[in-house]
C-alpha cells in the first residue's frame, strides 16, 4: 500500500496537558522550553508538576495531520490516508486479532474460514464465508450476502492498476494476472485503457465478467459467500482485512454510478480514476456498516465522522475488546501540512492529536513524557509528572525508499526533467536507464546521515526488498552502501551518445556525464519532512561529487504527487510501501512487476525475469524452497538496482496518560477510533 507517512507516530495531547494545569488552590506555572525541530527553534510549554490527566472533552476527538485521502471509494483507494477512514466507516469480513498481524477474528463473517471448520476446502481452492445476519448499513437498510458478493465482483470489474484489486485478481483469476483487463487481453495492452476495453470483443468481455461472477457466489439460503480460487493462496484470508475488503451497499453503489450488476455493461464502469469517482458520492462519501458514519469530507480542510448509534456489535470483538456504540462520538480530522502549525494547535488546545512528520520531531515530544512503558504496554514506569505516556514499537510493516524511473513520460511537457536534454540543464527521459547512473545514486546516498538525523538512530538497514521476518528476507543479501569513490567511478563510467531518437547510454559514448552534468527535480509529498530530508541528503552528496550535478527538491500535495507518479512524470520519487498482507509476495510484486515497477517503466526483459521469480515464489508452499527462489530475486534486484533501499524504522507511540484502547498492530493504517476511550 502506498504510504504517505514514514512512521505513524501519533501524539495525543490536550490543552490541559500542554498549558498550565490546575492544582488545588490555583494554577501552577508552566515550564517553557525551546527545542530544535527541523533546524528551527520551537518554544514548548511543557506539563507543570501538578498536571491532571483528564480529557478536555471525552466525546470528541480532534486530529491534526497531513495528506488528504485520494478517494473514499475502497475499490480504488490504495494509500493510508483513505485506508485510515475506511477502517472507521466500513467493516470487513474478518479483522485482526488485537495486535497480532497474523491472526484473525470474525467481523461481518461469523467465523474465520479454516480447514477444520470446513470454510476452506482440502485443496485450498474454495473459501466460504458465513455472513452475519441483522447488520444494517448507515442508511438503515439490511446488509445481505448479495451486498458482500457484489462488493468484490464490482471491485474486480472496476479494476485499474492503480487500485488494490491485484490483491484479489491474482488468487481468483490466476497468478500473474493483476487486472481484469488482462483476462480480456492477456498482453496487458488494455490495462487502464477504458476506451480500448469498451471496444474489445463483446464475447471476450462477457466471458471475463462471468469468470468473476462465477468465482464469487452468494447463497442467500445458506447465508454464505463462496470464493473459488484459480490456485491455492496461503494469504487469501489476510487479504480481506484491508480497506479494499470494505463491504459496501449494492443499492447505494448502483444509485451513485457504480456497476449496474450486468455482465453486458461492466466494461462501461472499468478504469475509473480518483477524479471520476470523487465527482460522485462513490469517492466523496461512504455507505458502510462500520462504527462511524462519514458526515463530511472537505478536501484540504477536514474530515468529520460521527458515531453509528445503531452499530451492530453487541459482544466484544475479543476478550476485553470493544463492543457496542463507540465511546468517542465525533472524530474531526483536520488537514494541516506544517508540523509547527500542528504543534501550535496542540498548544492552543485546538487539537487532541497531531501526527509527527518524522522521528526528528521526537525530542520535542519527549519533553512532555511522564510515563514510559516497554513494548506491549508492560512494565510502565512513572518518570515524572508529564502527561504523556510513551511506548516503543517495532514500527509498522512499512518502509520508505527512493525509486528511479527508467523512462520518464515527457508527453505534453515535463518540468521535472528540465530541458529534457543532456546539456547540464536537464536530463533525457531515459536518464536512469543507465545502470551506472542508478548504481552511482545508490553509492552516493549517505545512509548513516539518514539513520542518525532522521530516524534518531532507531532503524535497521534493509538489505532486501522483502520485509524482515518474512520468508525470503536475507540479512546476507548483497546491498549498496555509502561509498563516494564508487559513486564517482560509476558516474565516470556513464557515457552517452546523441542519436536521431535521442540520447542513449553507451560504454564507448563520446559524451561524459561528469563533463556535462545534469539537473532534475526530485519530488516528495508535502508535509513529510522525512522524505524531504531523503531527497536533500541525495542532493547534497551528488553536488559534492560534482557541482554540475544539480537536484532540485520540491514538495507536492499528496494527491498531486500520486497523480504525477502514476503518469510516470517523476524521474525519482520518495515514497513508502506498507504491507497489505504479511507475505514476501506483497513486497516483491509491487517493487518490480506491479505498482512501482510499472511506474518506473522497467524494461520488458527485466520485468519478465522478475515475473518468473515472483510467480514461482508465490506458488510455492514449502518455506525452504521459497527462500531459495527469493534468493534469486535478491541478487537480480541488486544487479538491476532500480531503487535505493533504506531502513525499517523503529517507532515510538505517544499518548496521553488518560487514553486506553490503543493496539500496537503494525497493519493498522491509522488509529482505530472504535477501540479508543478518553
Amino acid at each position: 500500500m502506498r504510504n504517505k507517512l514514514l512512521v505513524l507516530v501519533s501524539v495525543f495531547i490536550v490543552a490541559s496537558m500542554v498549558l498550565a494545569a490546575c492544582a488545588p488552590g490555583g494554577t501552577s506555572e508552566p515550564v517553557v522550553q525551546t527545542v530544535i525541530v527541523n533546524g528551527e527553534p520551537v518554544v514548548v510549554t511543557a506539563t507543570p508538576e501538578t498536571a491532571t490527566f483528564t480529557a478536555k472533552d471525552p466525546t470528541t476527538w480532534v486530529e491534526a495531520t497531513f495528506g488528504d485521502p485520494e478517494t473514499l471509494d475502497p475499490a480504488f483507494d490504495y494509500e493510508t490516508a483513505g485506508g485510515g477512514i475506511a477502517m472507521q466507516v466500513y467493516d470487513t469480513l474478518v479483522w485482526y486479532n488485537k495486535d497480532n498481524a497474523a491472526e484473525f477474528v470474525p467481523q461481518l463473517a461469523t467465523e474465520v474460514p479454516t480447514l477444520e471448520n470446513g470454510g476452506i476446502s482440502a485443496d485450498g481452492k474454495t473459501v466460504t464465508f458465513k455472513i452475519r445476519q441483522g447488520v444494517k448499513f448507515h442508511d438503515g437498510t439490511d446488509m445481505t450476502v448479495d451486498d458482500v458478493a457484489y462488493t468484490f465482483q464490482r471491485n474486480l470489474l472496476q479494476g485499474g492498476t492503480a487500485s488494490p484489486q491485484w490483491l484479489f485478481a491474482e488468487p481468483l483469476l490466476g497468478v500473474g494476472t493483476y487486472d481484469i483487463a488482462e483476462v480480456v487481453d492477456p498482453s496487458g495492452a488494455l490495462d487502464d485503457d477504458a476506451a480500448g476495453l469498451q471496444a474489445a470483443d463483446p464475447a471476450a468481455l462477457k466471458a471475463a465478467c462471468e469468470m468473476v461472477t462465477s468465482a464469487i457466489v452468494a447463497d442467500p439460503a445458506a447465508s454464505t459467500v463462496t470464493f473459488t480460487l484459480a490456485q491455492s493462496w496461503a494469504p487469501f484470508i489476510a487479504t480481506f482485512t484491508g480497506g479494499w475488503g470494505s463491504i459496501q451497499s449494492k443499492a447505494w453503489v448502483m444509485a451513485n454510478g457504480g456497476w449496474d450488476g450486468s455482465c453486458d455493461t461492466w466494461q462501461n464502469y472499468y478504469g475509473k480514476v480518483a477524479e471520476d469517482l470523487n465527482a460522485t458520492a462513490l469517492g466523496s462519501s461512504a455507505m458502510g456498516t462500520g462504527p462511524y458514519k462519514l458526515d463530511k469530507w472537505a478536501p484540504g480542510e477536514e474530515i468529520v465522522m460521527s458515531a453509528n448509534e445503531n452499530y451492530w456489535r453487541t459482544e466484544p470483538i475479543w476478550d476485553g475488546g470493544p463492543s457496542g456504540v463507540p465511546t468517542i462520538k465525533k472524530v474531526i480530522i483536520k488537514s494541516v501540512e506544517e508540523f509547527n502549525t500542528r504543534l501550535a494547535m496542540l498548544q492552543a488546545g485546538d487539537a487532541d492529536q497531531i501526527t509527527v512528520g518524522s522521528q526528528a520531531d521526537w525530542p520535542i515530544m519527549d519533553t512532555l513524557v511522564g510515563e514510559e512503558c516497554e513494548y506491549g504496554y508492560v512494565n510502565c514506569t512513572e518518570t515524572g509528572n508529564g502527561a504523556i505516556r510513551v511506548i516503543p514499537t517495532s514500527g509498522i510493516s512499512s518502509r520508505t525508499d527512493l525509486y528511479m524511473a527508467f523512462k520518464v513520460n515527457t508527453e505534453g511537457g515535463n518540468n521535472f526533467v528540465g530541458s529534457g536534454q543532456l546539456d547540464g540543464n536537464g536530463i533525457p527521459a531515459n536518464f536512469f536507464s543507465d545502470v551506472h547512473v542508478r548504481r552511482a545514486f545508490a553509492y552516493c546516498f549517505n545512509y548513516d546521515t539518514y539513520l542518525n538525523d532522521v530516524l534518531q538512530g532507531l532503524g535497521t538497514r534493509s538489505k532486501s526488498v522483502i520485509f524482515p521476518g518474512m520468508v525470503g528476507y536475507d540479512d546476507n543479501a548483497p546491498y549498496y552502501d555509502y561509498d563516494p569513490e564508487k559513486c564517482k567511478a560509476e558516474f565516470e563510467a556513464s557515457k552517452w551518445t546523441k542519436t536521431a531518437d535521442g540520447w542513449e547510454p553507451k560504454e564507448d559514448g563520446e559524451i561524459s556525464l561528469m563533463d556535462v552534468g545534469f539537473r532534475f527535480t526530485a519530488a516528495y509529498n508535502t508535509g513529510n519532512t522525512a522524505r524531504q530530508t531523503i531527497a536533500q541528503i541525495l542532493q547534497g552528496e551528488l553536488s559534492a561529487i560534482n557541482d554540475k550535478f544539480v537536484v532540485e527538491v520540491t514538495g507536492l500535495p499528496w494527491a498531486t504527487f500520486l497523480q504525477n507518479q502514476r503518469a510516470k512524470k517523476l524521474p525519482v520519487f520518495v515514497v513508502g510501501w506498507q504491507s497489505d498482507i504479511f507475505d514476501a509476495h506483497n513486497w516483491v510484486q509491487p517493487y518490480t512487476t506491479g505498482t512501482y515497477g510499472s511506474r518506473q517503466s522497467l524494461p520488458a526483459d527485466v520485468m519478465a525475469k522478475f515475473e518468473d521469480i515472483n510467480t514461482r515464489g508465490v506458488s510455492e508452499n514449502d518455506p525452504a524452497k521459497r527462500k531459495a527462489i527469493y534468493a534469486e530475486f535478491n541478487q537480480l534486484f541488486y544487479d538491476t538496482c532500480p531503487g535505493i533501499l533504506l531502513f525499517v524504522a523503529g517507532g515510538r507511540h505517544y499518548e496521553p496518560r488518560y487514553v486506553s484502547g490503543w493496539y500496537n498492530n503494525p497493519m493498522y493504517a491509522d488509529n482505530w477510533f472504535y477501540a479508543l476511550k478518553k
